[in-house]
């Protein structure tokens, strides 16, 4: 069974803030609830090393949300970077191709060894964005594959290719584990509380103990909590519905 200090792992919250002293308030505020935090494009932009540095600080892990999309040694360098960064876990877009994961996973594992670090950080795969629907795929990239099976090609490409694991939406975590296997990491956005099921701009999503149940590793939550009226009420139910779903999974898998 998950404890507690896993469960504080489990969930992933989005910085997804402009201002950089609410953004540190907050991660004294959800200290004892969260130890992982995503850095994503607003805040890299804004702040990002001094974020990173100001997270290490405290004890925090850190997703490095930058979704690297660029020509194969472009990649490798930025990977290369974020791992001297101190960064746990990092991504790029699997739409980039084999090679392009090919040589993230070289850039992680050479600054790994040149650093001498006792862990190397965690490789994801950015699959088919939630904001994504069957119909756009076709509309706007000409790609007739169905969604699902588009997220699990591209799965399969990424895993051969060395990453440690995809970003998906929740929709999809039940079928790449089967295919897959447990081993293979799956972080999913898109998560958002029942009864307050507001889609914003994301059209695939699920409530916090469907996608753990379902089988995802990591849920990222960004909005349901920062625009919040009581953020560390909205943090502790989050918590409660993944503690939930480990014991719903426990009870059919004794």
């Amino acid at each position: 069974m998950t404890n507690e200090i896993d469960l504080r792992e489990k969930l992933i919250l989005s910085l997804d803030m402009d201002d950089i002293a609410k953004a540190y308030d907050l991660i004294e505020k959800m200290a004892p609830y969260i130890k992982y935090y995503k850095v994503g494009l607003q805040l890299i932009t804004k702040d990002g090393p001094r974020m990173i540095m100001t997270l290490k600080r405290k004890g925090s892990k850190i997703f490095y949300d930058g979704k690297f999309f660029d020509i194969p040694q472009t990649v490798y360098n930025a990977c290369y970077e974020a791992t001297r960064a101190g960064v746990d876990m990092m991504n790029v877009h699997a739409l980039g191709g084999p090679k392009m994961i090919e040589f993230a996973r070289r850039g992680i594992d050479d600054a790994t060894e040149k650093m001498q670090l006792p862990t190397k950080p965690l490789l994801l795969a950015v699959t088919i964005l939630t904001s994504f629907e069957n119909k756009d795929l076709k509309k706007h990239l000409k790609i007739d594959m169905p969604l699902k099976k588009m997220v699990l090609h591209l799965a399969g490409m990424a895993k051969k290719a060395g990453a440690d694991g995809i970003v998906c939406s929740p929709e999809e975590v039940k079928i790449i584990k089967k295919t897959f296997g447990k081993d293979f990491i799956v972080v999913t956005p898109g998560i958002r509380l029942a009864g307050k099921m507001k889609k914003d701009d994301q059209e695939r999503i699920k409530t916090p103990f469907e996608a753990i149940k379902d089988g995802a590793d990591y849920i990222v939550v960004g909005r349901p909590i920062l625009q919040a009226d009581n953020k560390v009420e909205t943090v502790q139910e989050i918590i409660k519905q993944i503690r939930e779903a480990y014991k719903n999974v426990a009870r059919k898998n004794p």
